[in-house]
């Protein structure tokens, strides 16, 4: 490469039939004329007029480069093949329905040749409906991310908590390529957010707060096409997540689980949605397995693997079921349970199941225990009461009694003072005087 092509953009987008679309994605980036670019359209062999305006904007733009695909590839086959075309210093991949905004190749440019460490550079992307209206951003939550040069471990700490980017509005190193390999997309639908992640565990980002590009909602995109068909594409996302995170120990092992877990909540819609065509009861288990020990989805694998058995209840039993033995659910052995469903389900089926009902014995017992604990609160609290009343009735009782003894020594002390008095009046009535009075008549009784 001359030093030219170093400093060159590639921007590459895969299309098939958006002859409309392609034009204002295609017209959004040649419209940048500060920085050296290159505009590569890979067409997956569209049927509409696709061609015949790729072929004239390149015959008027010496920039447009045209690649058409002898056959459908498939979308993710196209994605993959033009990221492995990419051959200059920088390069972002634009999706065929969004458009980039003014300004955004020329800066995120400048801060990658500023900055020569980068792995990308990331603008916000909005989220418009057909109206126009900004429904949303890529990042999200733009009130709480760091901003900047961010390395790994703090860049990641967002990244996991609040969301993926929309790529359209990022401007990638391509040596960041390497750490990808190709074919580069390796999870089916979700590559977009595993090939983030993935270059994010080894390269220093910056990341502005500006728009660089538009995400066009409507209801054709790939994007909104998430089912419990793409289980095994999350699996495969979080497994490769899981082991470059430990690898590179970029978190401890009880910091990753945590920030994972926020992860798979976020992304959990996706692979719960019901799927859009029916699936075999293979398929279905295998989900099952996936979202249980893969993603951590219990709730998901328990659900799924009723609804198997319930599809399969009229089946005949294929295969001996005396091939492995678990604990008895309801009276019946698991693997009887999950024998209808075929060879090669049938283990994780019956493995799945018995988990499951164990899980919601344990759960059953849980509340056994809350409600016992509870009661057990009530008649301490009850006790405490009794014993509270019983404490403050001898209280009183005690009070009855002082004053009882009170009583008994007033009424003591004036039976004493009557006697007292008694006894002076009847010495009184024998003093002389008295004596004499009476006989003269003058007293004639007691107290006369």
């Amino acid at each position: 490469m001359t030093h030219q092509a170093d400093r060159i953009i590639t921007v590459v987008i895969p299309t098939f039939n958006r002859r409309a679309n392609l034009q204002k994605a295609a017209e959004s980036v040649l419209s940048e004329t500060r920085v050296p670019i290159r505009l590569h359209i890979f067409d997956n062999a569209s049927t509409d007029e696709t061609e015949a305006y790729v072929q004239e904007l390149a015959a008027h733009d010496s920039r447009v480069i045209y690649t058409r695909r002898p056959e459908n590839i498939g979308a993710t086959g196209n994605y993959a093949g033009a990221l492995a075309e990419v051959a200059t210093e920088y390069f972002v991949p634009l999706a065929d329905d969004d458009w980039l905004l003014p300004d955004f190749l020329h800066d995120a440019h400048r801060i990658m040749e500023e900055h020569k460490g980068l792995g990308a550079a990331v603008f916000v992307t909005e989220a418009r409906n057909q109206a126009g209206t900004v429904l949303t951003t890529y990042p999200g939550a733009l009130d709480r991310i760091r901003l900047g040069v961010l390395h790994p471990r703090e860049h990641l700490e967002d990244w996991l908590a609040f969301g993926h980017y929309a790529w359209s509005s990022v401007l990638w190193r391509s040596r960041t390529l390497e750490c990808i390999g190709a074919p580069y997309l390796h999870v089916g639908l979700p590559s977009d957010v595993d090939f983030q992640v993935q270059i994010f565990c080894h390269f220093p980002v910056y990341i502005s707060d500006r728009p660089g590009a538009v995400y066009s909602l409507h209801d054709h995109q790939a994007s909104g096409g998430y089912d419990v068909s793409h289980t095994g594409s999350w699996a495969r996302l979080f497994e490769r997540l899981d082991r470059e995170i430990l690898r590179l120990e970029i978190f401890s092992r009880d910091e990753y689980l945590r920030r994972r877990e926020a992860m798979e909540q976020r992304y959990r819609p996706c692979w719960t949605a019901p799927p859009k065509t029916e699936l075999s009861l293979q398929r279905r288990v295998a989900n099952a397995a996936l979202a249980g020990f893969r993603l951590g989805d219990w709730d998901t694998a328990f659900s799924a693997i009723r609804d198997a058995w319930q599809a399969a209840a009229a089946r005949p039993a294929v295969i001996d079921d005396s091939v492995f033995s678990l604990p008895l659910i309801a009276g019946e052995p698991v693997e009887r349970r999950a024998s209808s469903l075929g060879r090669g389900a049938n283990l994780h089926a019956g493995v799945i199941g018995w988990m499951g009902a164990a899980s919601q014995a344990l759960e059953r017992s849980r509340r056994e225990v809350e409600q016992l604990q509870q009661s057990a609160l009530q008649h301490r609290e009850e006790s405490a009461r009794l014993q509270a009343e019983n404490a403050e009735l001898r209280t009183r009782l005690a009070e009855a009694h002082v004053l009882a003894e009170g009583a008994r020594s007033d009424a003591a002390e004036s039976e004493r003072k009557r006697l007292d008095t008694e006894a002076k009046l009847q010495a009184f009535d024998r003093h002389p005087a008295i004596k004499a009075m009476r006989l003269l008549g003058l007293r004639t009784s007691r107290g006369a």
